[in-house]
């Protein structure tokens, strides 16, 4: 990075960018994963003759499909515009709202969800809007991406109370109409507008102008910030190992229980409107969570801030297999929902720290290979048991032992943060 020059008291623009993070997350993958578990029994009745396991493989599908995709759009992101990624991804999802409104069958389903949706996302998603994040915050990252994230955990608040609604006013398809109508027309304009790929683009700089004007020697890059990695180099990092380890098996238990819990709650007994309360009260923890991770990761590091997620989840699914009142329930919610409010800030914070800047998109997509067998077994195999059992408690249990097991991995890792970054010597970045 070279030394500034720039005006010292303006805004810094990469906050617009955490914006535009949000209003994606918040449209984008907050619509996709917390309404679906409200769509998955009508979706289950209608075309796979009420099989929860069958309506689950598409999802999986779904992520096998952005796995495999992942490294070569990462590799994109690196090298070209993150913009261009992401408006392609919004017509994707948009298409693919719109043909789901018309599936008429399993295979349609597989299809549409598999290919469409897990292509869209992708393009859209995190992968490459945190690209961009990484590209403007080194010394608030933490916070930025927490904000960020912020987004999807808003829609979580609002989205399952309004699509149970939805779906009882207007039926699936009418709601994934609405989907198909409202993501386009919010995002599109959204994103040409405001988004910026990198600081230099606008005559910014990393972090921004007044920042680096406070630091007595001009910021330099780190050769660990520019190093350009090989995938042969990543998969022989442990690092690289245990973050794939500790955020497939959050990703793994964060897709089973979206897809499922809504179904769950209703299953032991609760209303469908006392299930879109839980589901909101754990969105909402998720919400205010986010700062406090970001916060923690930035000061403490991510060591300490992993073990604290992975343990309050573990906790939660625990209480969760064995909830049986509105109550119980609830405070499950609560605990599940502060413990995921670290998945996805704390997973590019460590990957980040591990690789630096100039190779985080290739690295954030080839991860997601690393996470896949975890990924994807998860709600195929919650729907399983329950079709077999008639209950999700025996899923939930193998959930939370996954959670403990995932405590290995932070052993692996550079902590990185506030205390790591007083080491480096002055000015570097």
């Amino acid at each position: 990075m070279s030394q500034a020059t720039g005006p010292t008291g303006r805004f810094f623009y990469g906050w617009v960018i955490v914006f535009v993070g949000a209003m994606l997350t918040f449209l984008g993958t907050g619509f996709y994963s917390y309404s679906r578990g409200v769509f998955l029994p009508s979706l289950a009745e209608d075309l796979a003759g009420g099989s929860r396991f069958d309506i689950a493989m598409g999802f999986s599908i779904a992520a096998i499909t952005s796995a495999f995709v992942a490294p070569f759009i990462g590799s994109v992101l690196d090298r070209y515009s993150p913009k261009i990624v992401i408006l392609i991804g919004i017509l994707l999802v948009s298409l693919s709202y719109c043909l789901l409104a018309i599936a008429e069958n399993l295979l349609q389903f597989y299809l549409i969800v598999g290919l469409g949706m897990g292509l869209g996302m992708t393009c859209m998603g995190n992968l490459a809007w945190h690209r961009t994040i990484i590209s403007w915050f080194d010394h608030w990252r933490g916070r930025a991406i927490a904000f960020g994230v912020l987004g999807a955990s808003l829609a979580g608040i609002l989205m399952p109370p309004l699509v149970t609604r939805l779906v009882e006013a207007i039926g699936w398809r009418g709601g994934f109409v609405t989907f198909a109508i409202m993501v386009p027309c919010l995002l599109i304009p959204l994103v040409i507008l405001l988004l910026k790929n990198r600081p230099e683009d606008i005559g910014e700089v990393r972090d921004g102008h007044r920042y680096v004007a406070q630091l007595t020697a001009p910021p330099t890059v780190s050769a660990h910030e520019s190093r350009i990695w090989h995938w042969r180099e990543m998969l022989r990092l442990p690092a690289f190992w245990s973050i794939g380890l500790m955020f497939g098996a959050m990703g793994c238990v964060y897709s089973a229980v979206m897809l499922h819990l809504f179904g769950h709650l209703k299953d032991i007994g609760l209303a469908s409107s006392d299930a879109a309360i839980i589901l909101s009260a754990t969105a909402l923890l998720a919400a205010l969570g986010k700062p406090v991770i970001g916060w923690m990761s930035d000061f403490f590091g991510a060591r300490v801030t992993i073990w604290m997620a992975l343990l309050f989840q573990a906790v939660a699914l625990v209480l969760l297999a064995y909830a049986d009142t509105f109550s119980t329930s609830l405070l499950s919610g609560i605990l599940y929902g502060f413990g995921l409010s670290g998945m996805s800030p704390l997973r590019t914070f460590a990957l980040s720290v591990a690789v630096g800047n100039a190779s985080f998109g290739k690295a954030n997509g080839i991860l997601r290979l690393v996470e896949l067998p975890l990924v994807i077994s998860a709600s195929p195999l919650a729907g399983f048991i329950f079709d077999a059992t008639g209950s999700y408690q025996i899923a939930f249990l193998l959930l939370a032992g996954l959670m403990l097991v995932a405590c290995a991995g932070p052993f692996l890792i550079e902590a990185g943060g506030a205390r790591a970054r007083a080491r480096r010597p002055e000015g570097q970045s």
